[in-house]
C-alpha cells in the first residue's frame, strides 16, 4: 500500500517544466495529478551545417517566461498561494557551457546532434573500446552522451574558451539555474546522461576523460563539471528576482527539486519505476524505457542511474512523429486519418516503409531512409496505417532488447502524442502481443518532473518535521498517475503483424 502524504498540503499545487528540443511546456498539476493550468512556448534550434544546438539565452528566456505565464494562469484560477514546488524534466544527453557570469560560452548541444558520430568514434577508440567503459562506468557509452561533446570541442572550441569556462551543465541543470539563480549542481539523472558518470557509484568517473587528446582540457573539464545531487536535495525556491517579475510572494516561492533527464520523467510519468516495469513513450522520438534492479547483462541498451538509485534501461529511437509528420503532413484532420485507416487490413495488402527520416545508429542505419515497399500508396489512411506499423515495429525490437538483456517485462504503459490515436494503441498492443496500460495524461515528462518533485518536497518537510517513513517516488506516482482501461492485442490481427515484423527486419537488414 501506497504511503500517505503527511506533510504536504492538500491544497498543493506542484508544477512540471518539460523543456524539450521541440518546445517547452510547464503544466500544473494537483495533487490527484489533474491539469489546472499549462504554457506552451516554442524551441528554436540551430541546425546549420547537420549539427542540433540550443542557444543558452534561448532557454533563460523560456525558463522566466513560463514561470511569469504560469503565475498569472494560476492567479486568474484563485491558485497561486498554492503552488508550493516544481520539478524539471529536460532532455538527455543534451548540455552547453556558462561562464562566471552565467552566459554562454558555447550553445547546448543536443541529443540528436548527427556530427558527433566522427567525435564519439575517436574518443572511443582513445579509451580501448566499449568494453573497456563498462568496466569505468559500468554501461555503454553512446554517440549522443555530452562525453562526445567535449571530444567535439577539443576541435572546434577556442582554448579561450575551454579556459574561461565556469560549468559545462546539461540542459535541465541550466534550466533549474535560470528559475534558482543555483548552477552549481547535477541530478544523479542528469550526470548519468553525459557518458561521465560511474552508474554503480553515481560519482563522476575522471578516467572517462581520457576521451579527450590534451591533457589540459581533461583538468579544465574535470574542474568544470557540477557537484552531482542527491534526490531529496533541494536546488532552492524561485530566485527572487523572478518571483518579482512573476508577482509572487517572495516568502513564499516554489521549491526546484533536483531535475529529470526527460527519459526518467517519462518513466515516471509511465507509472514505470518499479523493476521489470517498462513505459513507451510515442514522442518526436520513439522511445522504449524500463526500470531494473541492475544493469543490463549484455547488449547494447543504453543504461543509466534513476535520482533514487534503480537503473534506467533505454531504447531511444530518432524517428517518432516527425517521421508521422513527413507522411502525413504537420496539420492533418486526425480523426479522419484514424478512420480511413481503420478500413485497411493489417500489413496495407503488403505496403510498408522504413521509417527513417534520421539516421538511427542504433539499427546501423547511417543516415536518412524512409523506403516505400512495393511503393507509397496513393491513399492517406493506407500511408499513415502503414507508417503506425512501422513505428510498431520498431518499438517491438526495443522490447525484445530489453528481455534479451534481462529484463523480466511485468507491465507495459504507453504515453506521448502519438499514444492520442486508438488504432496505434491497438496496433502496438497487436504486435507486441501484450496488453497496454494507457495513461490519462498524455503529458508523460512533464507529469513526471511533477511527480518526482512532490516526492521530493513530501520528504523535504517530513525532514524539517522530524517525520517517518521516506515518502517514495512510487508512492507518488500512485497518488498522481492515472491510468485508462487497458489496450488489448487484437487476436484477429496477431498473423498479420509477425510476418509483418519479420518482413519489416528483412528488409531492415536489406
Amino acid at each position: 500500500m501506497a504511503e500517505p502524504l503527511h506533510c504536504v498540503a492538500p491544497e498543493s499545487v506542484i508544477t512540471g517544466w518539460d523543456f524539450s528540443t521541440g518546445a517547452v511546456k510547464c503544466l500544473a498539476f494537483d495533487l490527484e495529478g489533474r491539469t489546472l493550468a499549462e504554457v506552451r512556448l516554442p524551441t528554436d534550434l540551430w541546425t546549420a551545417g547537420g549539427v542540433s544546438e540550443l542557444n543558452l539565452m534561448q532557454l533563460e528566456g523560456q525558463a522566466r517566461s513560463t514561470t511569469r505565464a504560469m503565475a498569472a494562469r494560476l492567479r486568474d484560477l484563485g491558485r497561486l498561494d498554492h503552488w508550493a514546488a516544481g520539478g524539471i524534466s529536460a532532455t538527455h544527453h543534451t548540455s552547453g557551457r556558462i561562464d562566471r557570469d552565467r552566459t554562454q560560452v558555447r550553445r547546448a548541444i543536443c541529443w540528436n546532434d548527427h556530427s558527433l558520430a566522427t567525435y564519439h568514434a575517436v574518443g572511443l577508440a582513445r579509451l580501448g573500446g566499449q568494453e573497456a567503459v563498462r568496466k569505468l562506468i559500468g554501461g555503454p557509452w553512446a554517440i549522443r552522451y555530452s562525453l562526445s561533446h567535449l571530444v567535439k570541442d577539443e576541435e572546434t572550441l577556442a582554448d579561450e574558451d575551454w579556459r574561461r569556462t565556469n560549468r559545462i551543465l546539461p540542459h535541465g541543470s541550466l534550466a533549474a539555474g535560470y528559475l534558482t539563480g543555483d548552477f552549481e549542481g547535477a541530478s544523479v539523472s542528469a550526470a548519468a546522461s553525459t557518458g561521465m558518470m560511474d552508474l554503480r557509484t553515481a560519482q563522476w568517473c575522471r578516467p572517462m576523460l581520457d576521451a579527450l587528446g590534451k591533457p589540459e582540457h581533461r583538468e579544465l573539464a574535470w574542474q568544470q563539471l557540477p557537484h552531482i545531487r542527491d534526490q531529496g536535495e533541494l536546488i532552492g525556491p524561485l530566485s527572487a528576482s523572478l518571483a518579482l517579475e512573476a508577482g509572487l510572494d517572495e516568502q513564499h516561492r516554489p521549491l526546484i527539486f533536483p531535475t529529470s533527464d526527460d527519459q526518467q520523467a517519462g518513466l515516471v510519468g509511465g507509472g514505470a519505476v518499479d523493476a521489470g516495469q517498462m513505459a513507451v513513450i510515442l514522442g518526436n522520438s520513439a522511445v522504449v524505457n524500463s526500470s531494473s534492479d541492475q544493469l543490463p547483462q549484455s547488449g547494447l541498451l543504453d543504461a543509466m542511474r534513476l535520482n533514487w538509485g534503480p537503473y534506467l534501461w533505454m531504447r531511444c529511437y530518432n524517428n517518432g512523429a516527425q517521421f508521422l509528420d513527413r507522411v502525413v503532413g504537420e496539420r492533418p484532420d486526425w480523426e479522419q486519418l484514424e478512420q480511413q485507416a481503420r478500413t485497411c487490413v493489417p500489413g496495407v495488402e503488403g505496403h510498408g516503409v522504413l521509417p527513417f527520416v534520421a539516421p538511427e545508429p542504433s539499427l546501423g542505419v547511417g543516415m536518412a531512409r524512409v523506403v516505400w515497399y512495393p511503393l507509397e500508396p496513393a491513399e492517406p489512411g493506407q500511408r499513415f496505417r502503414a507508417a503506425l506499423e512501422a513505428l510498431a515495429y520498431l518499438i517491438a525490437r526495443g522490447v525484445r532488447e530489453h528481455e534479451e538483456a534481462g529484463q523480466k517485462v511485468t507491465r507495459i504503459t504507453v504515453s506521448g502524442g502519438i499514444a492520442r490515436s486508438d488504432l496505434m494503441c491497438e496496433i502496438l498492443a497487436s504486435v507486441l502481443d501484450r496488453p497496454l496500460e494507457r495513461l490519462q495524461s498524455f503529458e508523460g515528462p512533464a507529469l513526471g518532473a511533477a511527480v518526482t518533485a512532490l516526492a521530493a518536497l513530501e520528504n523535504h518537510l517530513r525532514r524539517q518535521k522530524g517525520v517517518e517513513p521516506t515518502f517514495t517516488v512510487a508512492d507518488a506516482v500512485a497518488r498522481m498517475v492515472k491510468f485508462r482501461a487497458p489496450v488489448r492485442p487484437n487476436p484477429t490481427w496477431h498473423e498479420a503483424y509477425q510476418e509483418g515484423l519479420r518482413t519489416f527486419e528483412q528488409r531492415l537488414q536489406g
